[in-house]
């Protein structure tokens, strides 16, 4: 049986707390640490919406924001190659400075190990986060150059249509055409209960939100274009950009 939201937040309280007093005591923050709170704060998000308090899960999601930053400057993380429910956080923050930062920011190379963007050019994973990226700076000469590699060096691949990586690309490409109509046929099928549970990286989390849909209106929202989504999932009220007064971050290592 799978936890309340409520429950699934509870169960990670106590080993939030005992991090951040070692953290406070001179511990190094890890990765482990870095990726749990990340988790923690989308659930913390999450439960805001449902309280209608969406000034609160937008701070929620300002600070997985953040910790991404952290993640990539302190560890070079690559999870921009598996990343897109990740992304949508900092678009769900409405922090315009925190965007515009975050669709900058890229893995570094590392041993044999390129960087993100020579991957992004060879049609690799991280296309999909990249592309997503240039939306969110409003880059049109970048948004156009990934729609022509993903149309030539990747929605032939097995794995692209096994994850489901079409309908991403089919949302790219109407919301480059401004075309409204495509968009909310492709977040209604984002939505449905088959696609989603599939596109879903957390079962508690899922029984409540779409990260993706929500992430991807959001991204047409921003564009001028107010596209509705008939599903709880995506609650209306985070569509439109609303930026918070102040955000507050209450974790020192991010200040």
């Amino acid at each position: 049986m799978l936890l309340t939201l409520k429950e699934y937040i509870e169960s990670y309280d106590d080993l939030i707390l005992h991090w951040f007093s070692d953290i406070n005591k001179g511990v190094e923050v890890t990765d482990t640490v870095i990726r749990t709170l990340c988790y923690y704060n989308n659930a913390l998000g999450v439960d805001n919406i449902r309280q209608k308090l969406f000034k609160g899960s937008k701070n929620n999601f300002y600070l997985c924001g953040l910790i991404d930053e952290f993640e990539i400057h302190q560890y070079n993380s690559r999870f921009f190659d598996h990343g897109l429910l990740k992304i949508c956080s900092p678009i769900l923050s409405d922090n315009e400075a925190l965007i515009q930062r975050y669709a900058k920011l890229r893995y570094r190379a590392y041993g044999k190990m390129p960087d993100m963007d020579f991957d992004v050019a060879k049609g690799r994973v991280s296309i999909w986060c990249n592309t997503v990226q240039f939306f969110m700076e409003n880059n049109t000469e970048g948004i156009e150059r990934n729609l022509n590699i993903i149309e030539t060096k990747v929605l032939h691949k097995t794995d692209t249509k096994r994850v489901g990586f079409v309908d991403d690309y089919e949302f790219y490409k109407a919301l480059y055409e401004s075309n409204k109509p495509k968009m909310e046929e492709v977040l209604e099928k984002l939505v449905s209960p088959k696609i989603h549970k599939k596109r879903s990286d957390n079962e508690v989390i899922g029984q409540y939100f779409s990260f993706l849909a929500t992430g991807y209106a959001k991204l047409a929202w921003r564009k001028g274009i107010e596209v509705e989504v008939n599903s709880p999932l995506v609650p209306k009220e985070l569509l439109p950009i609303l930026p918070n007064d102040n955000y507050d971050i209450p974790y020192d290592f991010l200040k």
